[in-house]
């Protein structure tokens, strides 16, 4: 079923309010020690949140967590933060280490308005949070990068908003975005540090396949369908 536009305009209103108290500036300590990467995946109407925090430089394991959790806010184009926030805030929440900076399959800034769920959960939370996204949600930039570790930028409206960034040989390029309490450089800068031989860095990489293995455990069990 199709929204009403009346009840998509005062959504519409809600993001350019968050999105005017979002920070692109450096608001972190460094050096920055550890990174939680967040994903989600969904069973039925559940949705399973799957974080994993790595310690920065070596990329060792810190902490691996998933939660279930029932959404009732239906998937809408440019309006998936108020579907995909609170799972994440709540697991964020339940992190026994926390961490100095938060990577979300999303996108940040890079958004129609300025605020995909990397910025939404970022401003909700007070915290420096990076988007990092498989897709161009708007926007647009010149010739792809050809070399791995290189990088364009993506401008949407007159402004940079992210990086088109080639991160593995042979594939398509994340685009990289701020959320909030960070800069476009240092998002970009540690993206890169997270990044060992995969398209997505590591935080992110893991949490995905965490949350597909608790999807598949699920299953298995029978318990949601």
């Amino acid at each position: 079923m199709k929204a009403p536009q009346h009840y998509l305009n005062r959504l519409r209103k809600q993001q350019l309010r968050l999105a005017s108290r979002v920070v692109i500036a450096d608001h972190f300590e460094r050096p920055v020690r550890v990174v939680a990467g967040f994903d989600l995946a969904y069973l039925n109407d559940h949705a399973i949140a799957a974080a994993v925090s790595l310690r920065l430089p070596t990329l060792e394991l810190v902490e691996r967590k998933t939660l279930l959790e029932e959404v009732s806010f239906p998937y809408i184009p440019t309006f998936l933060a108020f579907r995909e926030a609170p799972p994440i805030i709540n697991l964020l929440r339940r992190l026994e280490v926390e961490p100095d900076i938060i990577m979300l399959d999303a996108h940040g800034i890079a958004h129609p308005a300025h605020l995909g769920c990397a910025s939404h959960v970022g401003v909700l939370v007070e915290k420096p949070t990076i988007g990092v996204a498989k897709r161009l949600l708007c926007g647009e930039y010149g010739q792809e990068p050809e070399r791995v570790g290189e990088w364009v930028p993506l401008t949407y409206e007159g402004r940079v908003v992210g990086a088109v960034f080639k991160s593995r040989e042979g594939c398509r390029p994340i685009f990289i975005s701020p959320g909030h309490m960070i800069t476009l450089k240092s998002s970009i800068q540690i993206v890169r540090d997270c990044i060992r031989g995969h398209r997505l860095p590591e935080p992110l990489r893991l949490a995905h396949q965490l949350a597909v293995m608790e999807r598949r455990r699920l299953l298995g069990g029978r318990a949601y369908l």
